[in-house]
C-alpha cells in the first residue's frame, strides 16, 4: 500500500512526543529517579547528578516539562521538578509502571 497516509490522534501524538523525550538517556534518568522517589517529591535539577552544562540541563528539563512529564514548582529564586504522577497515570495508564521496570533491570 504505497503512499498510505496514517492519521494519528492528539493522544497518540502526545505519547510519541513523550517517547521521543524519553529516548534521551539523561531525560530517562531524571524520570526514573523521580519515579523512584516518594510520591510528590520535588527535586532541584542539580540533584540528579547529571554532568551537563547549566544550559544543557535547563534544555532537558524544559523539554520534559513541555511534553507533560514534569511540573516546575516555583520556590522563589529556584524551581524544582515534580513528576506528574497522577496526571500521567490517568492519561497513559501503565506508562509509569513500564518505566519502573526499566529502573529495576
Amino acid at each position: 500500500m504505497p503512499n498510505q497516509v496514517v492519521e494519528i490522534t492528539d493522544k497518540q501524538s502526545q505519547i510519541l512526543e513523550i517517547f521521543k523525550a524519553l529516548a534521551n538517556p539523561m531525560r530517562l534518568k531524571v524520570i526514573i529517579d523521580l519515579l523512584n522517589d516518594e510520591v510528590g517529591a520535588e527535586r532541584h535539577c542539580t540533584s540528579f547528578g547529571l554532568e551537563l552544562s547549566k544550559a544543557t540541563r535547563s534544555h532537558h528539563f524544559k523539554l520534559l516539562k513541555d511534553v507533560g512529564l514534569i511540573d516546575h514548582v516555583d520556590k522563589g529564586n529556584h524551581s524544582l521538578a515534580r513528576l506528574r504522577r497522577d496526571e500521567l497515570n490517568k492519561e497513559f495508564p501503565g506508562l509509569l509502571e513500564a518505566l519502573a521496570h526499566c529502573s529495576a533491570e
